[in-house]
């Protein structure tokens, strides 16, 4: 078996990225059976997606994420400052079918990690901040910084296992901006977990709460928060095999008595699949029950039930390089129906050509069928990128993106493609 060096794990970061839970816009975040990650890794994920637009639910397949070679220890605390400054051409920076505007756009990018292990190393507190500001060069959108912050702590004992954490996000919607202003809101979210672990079986609960608020009075009949609750049981099946079935509860609530609120519940089955650091996989399926309240009718039921699927697998095929892919259908948030049923793929090959190059090439294609009478459409993505290490602490990146929706309706189908030049210090 290959064996697990640090490149190869930091490797595993832009992967990573793809099982974050999706935005969809403008209502802003849906709950998922996703709990927000606070630790190093999960920073890094999290912070790549930081630029979010209402085409986010797809990854970008070309990004390469720079690499966090060395780690600043202040005593028994490590600190990862990062520094990004991005250059990018867009061909069609509102993503419309008619009237395309191009601009090239300055991104730079902030940020500062912290981690701090206590009690044998058994203990963790991790924070960190994140902020990018988008410049438009030639001022036909308005320029918008975005941040994000978020804490954890995690107390590991022999069995039990307790993290609790919040994430704040301040977000803008650039793709509306030109039109409307600045589309700002902020999406707070607490979370928690806890676990009990025996040999061959697990117990894990997990819950969090996103409150959404939009600056912009506009839109604030979509302030809302979303609950989520999940509880899981697994029993080891094999060293390789681990089965589990897991329970959840989530909930929706308007501040705006007019908009549809929701609760349902979901239950499922699956598989999860590791053979040393080779291969790691999970295939899981299930139904999912919800209620609207219908009290605004966009659509003429009041309660939906769906099946619910879910598979993802991580394949080393050698050492240096890696094979992702990912298959999800499901209901999510949706600002003009009771909700949308949202099936997608993603691909991707992840490459270490040689010692200082990576590269990184993949697509995906995701249909989205809101429960009302609006047509369905077409969303995909295509991307290649190329990550070269000019020194042990900064690389150059290069990277393309495609962006195309297709639809029935007489607006709406566009093409976009995106090119990005980037230079990243980490420290």
């Amino acid at each position: 078996m290959p064996a697990l060096t640090a490149e190869r794990a930091f490797l595993l970061v832009p992967f990573l990225a793809g099982l974050a839970p999706a935005q969809d816009e403008p209502g802003g975040s849906q709950a998922t059976g996703n709990v927000v990650p606070a630790d190093a890794a999960g920073w890094q994920a999290l912070s790549r997606d930081l630029f979010l637009s209402g085409e986010s639910s797809l990854v970008d397949p070309g990004r390469i994420e720079p690499l966090p070679r060395q780690i600043f220890k202040l005593g028994p605390v490590e600190l990862l400052p990062k520094l990004d400054e991005q250059l990018v051409y867009d061909d069609n920076i509102f993503l419309t079918e008619d009237d395309e505007e191009e601009d090239f756009i300055l991104r730079t990018g902030l940020g500062l990690l912290a981690d701090y292990r206590f009690g044998s190393n058994q203990h963790r507190l991790s924070a960190g901040y994140d902020m990018t500001r988008n410049w438009f060069i030639g001022g036909d959108a308005r320029n918008f910084v975005e941040q994000l912050a978020s804490a954890q702590l995690e107390l590991r004992f022999r069995r039990l296992e307790i993290a609790v954490g919040d994430r704040f996000e301040d977000r803008t919607d650039p793709i509306l901006s030109v039109f409307t202003g600045k589309i700002e809101r902020t999406i707070n979210t607490a979370h928690g977990r806890v676990a009990w672990r025996e040999d061959d079986w697990a117990l894990e609960l997990r819950g969090q709460r996103s409150t959404t608020a939009f600056d912009d009075s506009s839109f604030e009949a979509f302030d809302r928060d979303e609950d989520l609750l999940a509880l899981e049981a697994s029993a080891k099946q094999s060293e390789d095999v681990t089965a589990f079935v897991r329970v959840d509860a989530m909930g929706r609530s308007y501040e705006e008595p007019g908009l549809n609120d929701m609760d349902g519940i979901a239950g499922s089955v699956g598989v999860r699949a590791k053979r040393g650091t080779e291969l790691d996989g999970m295939v899981r399926v299930g139904v999912r029950a919800e209620s609207f309240d219908d009290d605004a009718a966009t659509d003429s039921d009041d309660s939906a039930i769906n099946p619910e699927v879910e598979a993802r697998a991580r394949w080393w095929l050698i050492q240096a390089a890696a094979l992702e892919a990912r298959v999800e259908r499901t209901t999510e948030f949706s600002p003009v129906s009771n909700y949308q049923v949202t099936t997608r793929g993603e691909l991707t090959w992840m490459h270490q050509l040689e010692t200082r190059l990576s590269a990184r090439v993949g697509g995906g294609i995701e249909h989205v069928d809101p429960s009302n009478t609006d047509a369905a459409f077409v969303r995909y993505t295509a991307g290649a990128g190329l990550r070269y290490a000019l020194t042990d602490n900064a690389d150059v990146t290069l990277g393309w993106r495609l962006r195309l929706r297709n639809t029935k309706a007489a607006t709406g189908d566009y093409t976009g493609n995106q090119f990005t030049l980037g230079f990243a210090l980490r420290l």
